[in-house]
């Protein structure tokens, strides 16, 4: 076991706390030649008082909103065609990762030339040359869950096939991100669980597939697990609670700002297998992963055996613990915040078990390349 030689480059201006809009101006966060569109989602900023607050500090040439959660590559299209007719140089996202995702999308769908689709951004992954985005982002965060504020990634769908797949481009990253808790404190439960998951399973995907050596990311990542273990139920049960608000945002952005994959790899099973379930069946992300990581956890259990007992210990404070009761604790830990661990909670049933389990064939997904076929059959029908 050896530390991985690593690259770490994030220049995300990471703004946080109550009343951070203000930084807007005095750290001259939009250049004054700065064309602005802003995107967001069904709307409830505008409910919550978010809406007007920004725009007392930017003034947008147009205004994108409509954005879905699991954002659609057909609604980004939309965005991206207004753009460049308003010949946009500054993208603002107000939201959560669905809207900077597809903000993300948006920029580097404004400079797309190299085919007639601009999905292969995300089907022909890195295979495919990019033309980089022109456009800066910035972004005012309201849904702490995905860390894409602060890195380069996004997930994109597209419903006429039934795809969810990710991208990532180092020109997407935002030139600076907003984080003010009290844009998050009225969202409902079932989103904050949702993000709470989210951001868990960001952790567990850079720490238990790891059999490469980096002690200090492997406790950093330990301990941004158990803050967002410590800090769930006083964020769910009081929404008013700043300091349990701050926290959680900040173990989101962390989870996934790419500073825990320094020296490591990158697991994604859970993931790449909750994507599918969010196409098929309309789940939210989160409740597709509240399912799929036990039941991947359960899969890869042997190959992961020292991980997980190490996760078992450090993370929920078992003594002399086994892969079998860390599995169990995280499952237990969902099911204490409200979220539901099975499909057939759902009530969803096993047709397109067969279809979606195809999707893996000579695609295999997980830190062992061992989701395959077979593999996703197997993980369907233990979480079923």
């Amino acid at each position: 076991m050896t530390m991985l030689n690593f690259t770490y480059y994030n220049p995300v201006r990471l703004i946080y706390g109550k009343g951070s809009l203000d930084e807007i101006e005095k750290q001259h966060l939009i250049p004054e030649d700065a064309r602005i569109m802003m995107t967001y989602g069904g709307g409830s900023i505008k409910k919550n008082g978010v809406y007007e607050e920004v725009l007392k500090h930017i003034k947008p040439i147009v205004e994108f909103g409509g954005i879905e959660p699991n954002p659609s590559h057909e609604t980004c299209i939309k965005a991206i065609k207004i753009a460049k007719e308003n010949k946009i140089n500054f993208l603002v996202a107000v939201g959560g990762g669905s809207i900077i995702d597809a903000t993300k999308y948006i920029a580097l769908g404004m400079e797309h030339t190299y085919s007639d689709d601009p999905y292969d951004i995300c089907l022909k992954g890195g295979k495919f040359k990019v033309n980089p985005a022109q456009a800066k982002i910035g972004v005012v965060l309201t849904i702490p869950a995905t860390g894409s504020e602060t890195n380069c990634w996004g997930v994109i769908s597209r419903h006429a096939d039934k795809l969810k797949l990710p991208f990532n481009n180092e020109s997407v990253f935002p030139t600076w991100s907003i984080v003010d808790p009290c844009f998050t404190m009225s969202l409902p439960d079932n989103q904050i669980r949702n993000g709470l998951v989210d951001s868990f399973v960001h952790c567990i995907e850079q720490y238990i597939g790891n059999y490469h050596l980096n002690p200090v990311v492997e406790a950093e990542t330990e301990g941004v697990m158990r803050t967002i273990i410590g800090v769930s139920h006083k964020t769910l049960e009081n929404h008013q609670d700043y300091q349990a608000r701050i926290t959680f945002c900040y173990a989101a952005t962390v989870a996934l700002n790419m500073s825990l994959l320094c020296g490591v790899t990158l697991c994604g099973g859970a993931h790449a297998v909750g994507h599918e379930l969010t196409s098929y069946y309309g789940l939210a992300h989160g409740e597709t992963l509240a399912i799929t990581t036990p039941g991947v956890m359960r899969f890869n259990k042997e190959k992961n055996a020292k991980k997980l007992i190490q996760m078992g210990e450090q993370v929920f404070g078992i003594k002399n613990s086994t892969p079998e009761a860390a599995i169990e604790a995280t499952e237990k830990w969902f099911k204490s915040i409200g979220m539901k661990t099975r499909l057939s909670e759902w009530g969803k049933g096993k047709e397109e078990f067969e279809t979606i389990a195809r999707k893996f064939e000579g695609n295999p997904a997980g830190a062992h390349k061992d989701i395959d076929y077979k593999g996703c059959l197997q993980i369907f029908n233990d979480i079923y």
